[in-house]
């Protein structure tokens, strides 16, 4: 729009509809039925308040003790219980307005707030469905404005003059009003997506034929492939012509190459994993010092939670180039190896049979494979053993079965009289000084 356009916008439709909108209000309200709205508007609003203190808990309790939680806690339902005192008011002044109207007189104030209280409450309670809180509130600003301008007779005026703002664009215009469509176009069809995507999720997660790096993968494909529909058709609907874009695009690429090498390398990698299920949510991995169960498998890194609820946060490509051990790849059966010594003067058959009947009395130890115990060695003061047992169920840790399976050996061995070693030294002294008659 030029700017002899835009002048003109401001010096006969602005400028004219201030004029009307004084004079409205000067014949209007500055009389004695206009002194009379002033006063009722107010009133309607502290009447609506009451029925909000009176009536809403009711309605609270009669919606709690008919309702499932479900429907209790989502957001739609809490929004139009808490605006149910505006709707009051509202009634109220479609009231007022019938009163007003029976005695031959226009009441415009009480037309207009009631009008634009109604148009506040339906909005309100219908952006409510929208998932994003910022633009749950844009859409409710944006909506509540157009009312405004509705009920102040201005709206098609704004429209007509919104088209005229913009830029020219790949030889289209590209007008305020059709950015702003555009902008309204690309919210709805992203909500729309996140609502599929939920469902989705939803039925990926509840199959049972499907592995759990399987449904993580099909999980974000879906996700990201309906978030990119969306803002693709959001952008084609203001007619943004993507071929425009190709040497953009070529920029980007070169971008990535150079500044997000590590990003994209998680990224690939991330993708590698989940196909590969060579590492899959409930695993339990040994990175490094750190052992764990994974928690989630995302699009950069993983969250491997330890036994003390420690959380790691492990790049996906640490996974793929460095080593891992996955204690459950192929089943969740762990063996777990206890050393132990006896003394040299104990009965080390004795000792073999009595470590290995001890384990099969803790719970968690598994009978098959059953437990068995190797010697392994003499050392200085003991002669080494290792018991070997087997658990299946490595994700409630290892320490709980490993101190109950020692404990039993303690037990065991002092039921049986095997003595457990300790460290002993012999001294011998060479060339001892002869003794006198006074030492």
């Amino acid at each position: 729009m030029d700017i002899s356009t835009f002048e003109k916008f401001l010096r006969d439709d602005l400028v004219k509809w201030l004029l009307d909108l004084k004079e409205s209000v000067v014949t209007d309200f500055f009389t004695f039925n206009g002194a009379e709205e002033l006063i009722l508007i107010p009133l309607i609003f502290l009447l609506g308040r009451i029925f909000n203190k009176k009536i809403t808990p009711k309605i609270q309790t009669a919606v709690d003790g008919r309702f499932p939680q479900i429907v209790r806690e989502s957001l739609f339902v809490k929004t139009a219980i808490k605006q149910t005192w505006l709707l009051f008011t509202v009634l109220l002044f479609k009231l007022s307005v019938y009163v007003l109207f029976a005695k031959e007189y226009r009441p415009g104030l009480l037309i207009v707030a009631g009008s634009l209280t109604a148009a506040w409450v339906i909005i309100k309670i219908a952006s409510s469905l929208v998932m994003n809180q910022f633009w749950a509130r844009f859409i409710s600003a944006a909506a509540w404005t157009m009312a405004a301008l509705n009920v102040f007779g201005v709206l098609g005026k704004t429209v007509a003059f919104l088209d005229t703002v913009g830029f020219v664009y790949n030889q289209k215009n590209l007008s305020i009003l059709v950015l702003f469509k555009g902008i309204i176009l690309l919210i709805a069809l992203v909500q729309v997506a996140s609502f599929v995507n939920k469902i989705t999720q939803s039925k990926i997660e509840q199959s049972k034929t499907l592995s759990p790096s399987l449904q993580v993968l099909l999980s974000k494909g879906s996700k990201l492939g309906l978030m990119t529909l969306a803002v693709y058709l959001g952008l084609k609907g203001i007619g943004v012509d993507f071929t425009g874009l190709t040497i953009f695009s070529g920029a980007v690429g070169v971008g990535v190459g150079f500044g997000l090498q590590k990003v994209i390398s998680n990224l690939v990698c991330g993708v590698i994993l989940l196909l590969e299920r060579s590492i899959k949510p409930g695993d339990i991995i040994e990175v490094g010092n750190a052992r764990g169960k994974i928690k989630s498998l995302n699009a950069r890194f993983i969250s491997m939670e330890t036994f003390d609820k420690k959380e790691y946060l492990i790049p996906n490509d640490s996974l793929i180039t460095g080593q891992v051990i996955n204690w459950t790849y192929g089943d969740n059966s762990v063996r777990l190896r206890i050393p132990f010594g006896v003394a040299y003067s104990s009965d080390v058959h004795e000792a073999m049979k009595a470590s290995v009947e001890a384990a099969r009395t803790v719970t968690g130890v598994l009978k098959t494979p059953a437990p068995v115990c190797r010697m392994t060695g003499y050392g200085a003061s003991s002669v080494d053993f290792e018991l070997r047992i087997w658990i299946n169920d490595p994700e409630k840790g290892t320490g709980r079965v490993k101190s109950d399976t020692m404990l039993a050996i303690w037990d065991s061995f002092k039921e049986k009289g095997i003595e457990f070693p300790f460290p002993q030294q012999d001294i011998y002294i060479k060339n001892l000084p002869p003794m006198t008659e006074e030492s």
